[in-house]
């Protein structure tokens, strides 16, 4: 069958990141679209790597857009009872880095779009397919799209992530935080002539603590926000007192939590906490900023998606997409929705079960046409 052996041929191609190497899947989508007919675009982000747009023109104003992100992580350490780069099919499932996040989810945004094409269907809206470098990540794709491209006329964004054909209407936000303690060495004989600053970053856990706690908030469908203690490193050698310990800190919000607030917080915490004499310096960095996405489940994107999957609940993420940077206010109604297995995700033996994959690429189609069909009548009504 056509679409799972481009589903293979996609996941064949290496692009973990780092490094990426997007240039080679836009090749090989470029390749299919020169054979189709299909005009497209390749947008350099960096040397090897880049960014792949189709937008079929519509009869009117408006766009939806249908997203995917073309680079993995690494295969990892752990073996592979499949090879992660062989696309190899094994009953109902397919194997491979990418499987389930989410080059299945790409292939069938792509094939959707290309179906809609060859059928020369002209829609009242502007259908546009994204495939963007380094969202797993930077999201320097999405950033480089936002540099050279307007999201003022878009009406719609699907991301194409694992949610297991789920409806998916918002993913918490993710910031992600190191925190460094600069003390003084001495002899570890002598621990008093030093200024320890592993036994202080021990200190700053048990001021996160309470701030985790204090901090913590459910809120319907994303779930509940958290702070976790994620990496440390310090320390010289056993007979030394340590002059340094950096920890990092991975944050998952939900609204109406602002990611500034949380970094004032912990930023006064902190100068309370060394203010006495004999502290060490400290310091705070962010290091990645991502805020959470939601949409109200009354949008007509997300009625037509459940009306099509004949589904009544609807669902949220944990892990954050490039509609936080495509998106990050959520003024567009944006859906997330995928045939890959999120629990999946960055996991060896990944896989992706075929059926669902099919299903994603009618599912993709129909919401496209629904929509934009829908959308113009409203407007017309208006």
């Amino acid at each position: 069958m056509d679409a799972v052996r481009f589903l293979q041929k996609l996941i064949q191609i290496d692009s973990s990141n780092p490094p990426g190497n997007e240039d080679k899947v836009s090749k090989m989508l470029a390749d299919r679209c020169e054979s189709a007919g299909i005009p497209y675009q390749i947008t350099e982000v960096e040397p090897g790597r880049s960014n792949f747009e189709i937008r079929l023109e519509g009869k009117g104003s408006g766009k939806l857009v249908f997203c995917g992100h073309m680079d993995t992580v690494l295969p990892g350490e752990q073996p592979w009872t499949y090879s992660p780069f062989s696309g190899e099919i094994v009953g109902d499932k397919l194997y491979g880095r990418g499987a389930s996040d989410m080059k299945s989810g790409l292939a069938a945004m792509y094939l959707s779009v290309e179906s809609l094409f060859m059928e020369g269907k002209k829609l009242p809206k502007e259908i546009v397919f994204l495939a963007t470098a380094g969202e797993e990540v930077d999201s320097c794709g999405a950033r480089k799209y936002l540099e050279e491209q307007s999201m003022e006329n878009v009406e719609a964004l699907v991301i194409g992530e694992p949610t297991n054909e789920k409806v998916v209407v918002g993913h918490k936000g993710a910031l992600w935080i190191e925190i460094v303690t600069l003390g003084k060495t001495a002899h570890g004989s002598m621990p008093d002539m030093g200024i320890n600053a592993i036994e202080w970053m021990n200190k700053v856990i048990e001021r996160l603590d309470f701030l985790k706690k204090k901090w913590r908030i459910s809120v319907e469908p994303l779930g509940e926000s958290s702070l976790a203690v994620t990496k440390i490193n310090g320390g010289v050698q056993t007979n030394v007192i340590p002059d340094r310990c950096s920890m990092s800190l991975d944050i998952r919000t939900v609204p109406p939590q602002s990611h500034e607030q949380l970094i004032t917080e912990i930023k006064s915490n902190l100068n309370e906490l060394f203010s006495t004499e004999g502290s060490p310096d400290f310091s705070v960095n962010m290091q990645l900023d991502r805020p959470a996405i939601l949409t109200d489940k009354s949008n007509k994107l997300i009625s037509l998606a459940l009306d099509l999957r004949k589904q009544d609940s609807l669902f949220g993420v944990s892990y954050y997409t490039d509609a936080a940077v495509l998106n990050p206010d959520s003024k567009v109604p944006t859906l997330i929705y995928g045939p890959g297995d999120e629990s999946l995700a960055h996991q060896p033996n990944e896989f992706v079960n075929i059926q669902a994959y099919l299903r994603s690429i009618e599912f993709y189609k129909e919401l496209a046409v629904t929509y934009s069909i829908e959308q113009s009548k409203a407007s017309y009504n208006l």
